[in-house]
């Protein structure tokens, strides 16, 4: 069979919870409390994986947590060993792809965040995630509406962090206003000429950009110019939630030209469409930092470029994978890939790579694929029957 090259592009796996609604009158609320007041700090600040990550300190124990502003407010796993001290009650949350479920919301204990020290911090107890996680807890974009001011700096592994409203003022680069629904930051970009997306400017998501397939099909109506610029379409499903998987549904594989982030332009960007609200993610800040002013409402991206554009060429998206029953399924698959002629097939479920048994999702996960490689993949598709599948990774 014809060697091809697989990319396994799993960066939309996790997507966090994006905005929580009130239930039993527990709502959203920021009434934690910091201390010092007047304060400036430097946090140090890992990006891996294109996902932020900071220490904080609780109960004696130094906890990783990723810093997520797609998520209104702090999560924490069931079963986790953190502790926590009150008990709120429930909220009904919204998931990355709209989907809506009742959790229990929690205090934290005291922690210390660099001088900071956050008491009655409130955490969303949300579900065990799929995949073993890398960090111990989230902290949201409450934290910035506590009116505290950031500026997110990956090139020198640094988040500053200070309530003076006006430290930033003269900070150069790319504003825009974000507003504010279900409590976290959205802005308006431009993905085609002379159109503009609403999106959710999303720590929390990998992917640079993914455009709702709504707002998509608005734009595809409005113009010529926006079906140019698709490579090709199918059914499928890729976005995994807090809550579950989206539902199957057409999407919509993008080459955008450039994405304009106010004057600036992101160029050569291969993207999907998906169910839920269009995304700018932690990719972006590859390319430059990321100001937060609560007090203007503004992110300001500075390129680390002294220049007003920047060439992406990310890598297309060509296949995803979705756990079913527990094993890694195939939900979507882009028809003009090299694995698609291969002879993978939308659905086909995955029972072994090079004869080493995949008895779930998260064996799948963490299969040590190494790039060059070639691999055998015996997978059942949906009418049961068993066939193999080679691929270059």
């Amino acid at each position: 069979m014809k060697r091809n090259e697989i990319y396994l592009r799993l960066c939309l796996l996790f997507m966090a919870l994006t905005s929580v609604l009130p239930m039993f009158s527990q709502g959203y609320h920021t009434n934690f409390m910091l201390s010092p007041a007047h304060f400036c700090d430097t946090i140090p600040l890992e990006f891996e994986d294109n996902q932020l990550y900071i220490p904080i300190t609780m109960q004696g124990h130094r906890l990783r947590i990723n810093l997520d502003t797609g998520s209104s407010q702090g999560m924490i796993f069931q079963g986790s060993r953190l502790n926590w001290n009150r008990d709120l009650g429930n909220i009904v949350s919204r998931d990355a792809n709209d989907h809506l479920d009742t959790m229990k919301v929690v205090t934290l204990p005291s922690f210390q965040l660099g001088r900071l020290t956050i008491t009655d911090y409130v955490a969303a107890i949300m579900p065990k995630p799929i995949a073993k996680s890398h960090y111990d807890a989230i902290i949201g974009f409450d934290l910035f509406q506590k009116g505290i001011c950031a500026k997110i700096d990956t090139q020198k592994k640094t988040l500053i962090l200070t309530d003076n409203r006006h430290a930033f003022d003269n900070e150069p680069g790319y504003d825009l206003r974000y507003k504010l629904k279900w409590f976290v930051p959205y802005v308006l970009v431009s993905p085609f000429i002379r159109h503009v997306d609403e999106v959710l400017f999303d720590t929390g998501s990998r992917p640079l950009y993914t455009m709702n397939k709504q707002s998509f099909d608005r734009h595809a109506y409005k113009s010529k110019n926006v079906e140019s610029q698709v490579e090709g379409r199918t059914r499928g499903q890729l976005a995994i939630g807090v809550h579950g998987i989206e539902l199957q549904d057409e999407v919509a594989f993008l080459h955008l030209d450039r994405l304009k982030w106010d004057r600036f332009a992101l160029t050569n960007i291969h993207s999907v469409t998906t169910q839920g609200s269009s995304r700018i993610g932690a990719q972006l800040l590859n390319y430059g930092t990321i100001t937060i002013n609560p007090f203007r409402r503004t992110l300001t991206f500075r390129p680390f470029a002294d220049n007003d554009s920047v060439e992406v060429g990310n890598k297309p998206f060509r296949i995803a994978f979705v756990p079913n029953k527990g094993r890694a399924c195939v939900g979507l698959i882009f028809e003009q890939s090299d694995i698609y002629k291969a002879g993978m097939r939308q659905g086909d479920i995955v029972l072994s790579i090079n004869s080493k048994p995949i008895n779930s999702f998260e064996e799948f996960l963490h299969y040590p694929f190494v790039d060059g490689q070639v691999y055998t993949f015996t997978v059942r598709t949906k009418e049961g029957q068993l066939k193999e599948v080679v691929s270059k990774r």
